[in-house]
Order: C-alpha cells, then structure tokens, then sequence
C-alpha cells in the first residue's frame, strides 16, 4: 500500500515547480532570506547555550507571538502577510528539526516507556499542520477561508505544542544530562538553516530518508520563493 512517505531511487527525474511558486508576489519590501536566523531578527547566532527543549519552546512562543501580532494588524494586509510568510517559514523549518534532532532521540532513549509511538504521533501532528500551512500558502490575506485556516493552523499547534512542554520535553530534560542537551540545541539550529522554508507535508518524515531532504532541490526552491517576500522580524529570541 502506497503511503505519503516518498520511495527514494537513483533514476533521475525532472523537477516540476508549481505555478503558484513561480507567480512574484508584490511586497513593499524584498529582505533576502536565505539563512536562520535572519538577519534583523532576534536570534543572531547559531551558537546554542541553553538546552535543546528552551530552543523549543521559545519556538512555540514565536508561533503565538506572531499570531497575536497577526489579530492586532487587522486592516493592515500588508503586514499581516509578512506575518503569516514568517509564521509559515518558522513553523516549517521548526517542523524538520524536531522531525530530525528530537523525535528520533525520544524513539532511541525510549522516552515515556513508548519512544517509537509517541514520535510517530508527534510526527503525524506536524502532517496535519503542513497540509493547513500548505493551503495557507497558497493563499493571500483577505482571501475567503484564509482565517479560518489560520485558526486551525493554530489550533493543532497549540495542541502539539502542550503536549510536548508536558509530557515529552520534561522527560527529556529528566533522562538527558544538560551537556547532552546543548549539544542537541546545536544540531536543532544547524538543521534549521538548512531546511525547506514551505511546509512539504509528503516529503519525508522519518530518518533516514528524511536526512535526504536537505540535499534535495526542495530548500533553494524555496528559499528562492522567499526573495520575492516580505517578511516580519521574529521577537522571541532562539534561546
């Protein structure tokens, strides 16, 4: 049975990029993005201090603080769009790093006594969250449905975000030395620079066909997207 999970082969293929991708998109302000942290934004460094489950929540805080930011600028769809293009690219990259760094450590270490299924569900929260971030993307604000997208967006985040500031990162901190943690906090960030800025919700989401994703054409593509955009600063800082 086929599932959403892509099969890797060597036979080579031709790239079909999406019109919607290739359509400019007006803004008043085009920052070449192409890196994490950007710059102007309130992370500044790759260099990891604190443990990787701070590194996460500030994260999840980035995620509200931009929706709250989103709901104080209505009427003003120009920054509500570089809102929403940073809110997308944020929860994106954020997505694969954990898909990455973190649900394959809780699978390891056997985190809650059911490491394997409670990464596959945590992994199956971050499907759920890209096909809405997807159909977010293609769309503009003020568009028909556009905030009742949002709202489910939100809403799934919030849940996935509970349940890891709860149950799974207090028994990571518990179980995992600090020195461990920060080492992970640096990977979190490494993979978080080179990650697709667009949600993909049937590219990988398992190792080891998901480390494949970062050499796949995927990640300039989008980054490409996003010269064209404008987008707001990050508040929350990385750590």
């Amino acid at each position: 049975m086929l599932s959403r999970r892509f099969i890797l082969t060597a036979r080579p293929s031709v790239l079909r990029i999406p019109a919607h991708i290739l359509r400019p998109t007006a803004a008043a302000t085009v920052r070449f993005n192409t890196t994490f942290p950007q710059k102007n934004q309130a992370a500044e460094s790759f260099t990891a201090r604190k443990p990787v489950e701070v590194l996460i929540k500030n994260d999840h805080r980035s995620f509200e603080e931009l929706y709250d930011r989103y709901k104080k600028n209505a009427g003003n769809a120009e920054e509500q769009q570089a809102i929403i293009n940073e809110l997308i690219r944020e929860v994106a990259q954020h997505s694969i790093a954990e898909e990455t760094v973190v649900y394959p450590l809780i699978e390891e270490r056997n985190i809650l006594g059911s490491g394997e299924h409670i990464a596959d569900h945590l992994r199956q929260d971050h499907f759920e969250v890209k096909k809405l971030l997807l159909k977010l993307d293609k769309m503009r604000v003020g568009d028909k449905g556009f905030d009742e997208t949002l709202n489910n967006v939100m809403r799934v985040l919030k849940e996935h975000a509970t349940e890891e500031e709860t149950k799974e990162l207090p028994e990571i901190a518990k179980v995992i030395p600090e020195p461990e943690r920060i080492d992970l906090s640096k990977a979190f960030l490494r993979r978080k620079a080179i990650s697709p800025t667009h949600p993909h919700p049937h590219a990988p989401d398992k190792p080891p066909t998901l480390e494949v994703l970062a050499g796949l054409p995927v990640a300039p593509i989008d980054k490409l997207r996003d010269q064209t955009r404008k987008f707001a600063e990050r508040r929350i800082p990385q750590e």
